[in-house]
């Protein structure tokens, strides 16, 4: 097992009814953990990191059969939404009148199809790659300090294909502190529904690697390795990792994903074929801690 896998620790499962990715003390994906409101209101401190977020977009689980991922439908089809469970919440600075289903408190789950590998007679997924906007933005990235590294597969609209919409339920607070759910509407009788709606797919590639080169001193920072995905705050199976490198400088970001095939990304000419590769500028300042390894 590599470095990288036994630091994320992270795997598919299916905890209580709900499609989720656990995570045993790794970092979860942009937004960080959802804050743990503490049984009502906008919520305290972070919340645990143990807590598991459930999938709230549609999604092509690749080769997941054998992970035991019941519910999901087979083949392309889409099938396993669960609505949420549980008393939904209300108080949060967002609409203190209006009740939640959170983020690490209650379940849910969108629909999900699993498909085969490639190497197992499958074909390849067609997938838009979306990179962590502060590697695109104009975020300074610093050495020594944490450098989210964030690659969305997007597989598009698809009729019947539906989740759940999540929402940052504490406007003012730091993103990875914040509490985040799903819209809980009163039936009028004392009930709450959700609304289903079809939302853009995500891809899910069990055998994605990652690795990050240093231009200057022509050496890997992480040689390449396997990358487990996670699910972050708002639903989506993305591909993450909190970088460190030791010096300013270029470094070269390159995602290898075996079972699908790029159609491009939102920086133009950072994908193709099975690759996704994004060169990003560290400047000094940050400290002078090592990398992450």
């Amino acid at each position: 097992m590599t470095s990288k896998t036994l630091k994320s620790a992270i795997w598919l499962t299916l905890a209580a009814g709900a499609l989720t990715l656990a995570a045993g003390g790794a970092a979860f994906g942009k937004g960080g953990p959802p804050t743990d409101p503490g049984g009502g209101g906008g919520g305290g401190g972070p919340g645990e990191e143990t807590f598991p977020n459930n999938v709230s977009v549609p999604a092509y689980m690749i080769g997941a059969a054998a992970g035991g991922a019941a519910g999901c439908g087979a083949d392309g089809t889409f099938a396993g939404l669960l609505a949420p469970t549980g008393t939904p919440e209300t108080g949060f600075p967002i609409d203190a009148s209006a009740y939640y289903w959170v983020q690490g408190v209650h379940k849910w789950q969108a629909d999900c199809t699993i498909v085969k590998k490639v190497a197992d007679g499958g074909s390849s997924q067609s997938v838009f790659g979306e990179w962590g906007d502060n590697l695109t933005g104009d975020a300074k990235l610093k050495s020594g300090s944490p450098i989210r590294v964030e690659l969305t597969l997007r597989g598009g609209l698809v009729s019947g294909a539906e989740g759940y919409t999540i929402v940052k339920l504490e406007p003012a607070t730091l993103d990875r502190l914040s509490a985040y759910g799903t819209l809980a509407t009163s039936d009028g009788a004392g009930g709450y529904t959700a609304t289903a709606e079809e939302i853009d797919t995500v891809v899910y590639d069990p055998d994605a690697k990652y690795s990050v080169w240093s231009v200057g001193t022509q050496t890997y920072v992480v040689p390449e390795e396997a990358i487990a995905p996670e699910i972050n705050a708002t639903g989506k199976i993305v591909y993450g990792d909190n970088l460190r490198v030791p010096s300013a400088g270029m470094y070269v970001i390159k995602f290898t994903m075996p079972n699908v095939t790029f159609t491009g990304c939102d920086v133009p000419d950072t994908c193709s074929s099975t690759e996704a590769s994004l060169t990003i500028n560290v400047i000094g300042g940050g400290g002078s801690r090592p990398p992450r390894r």
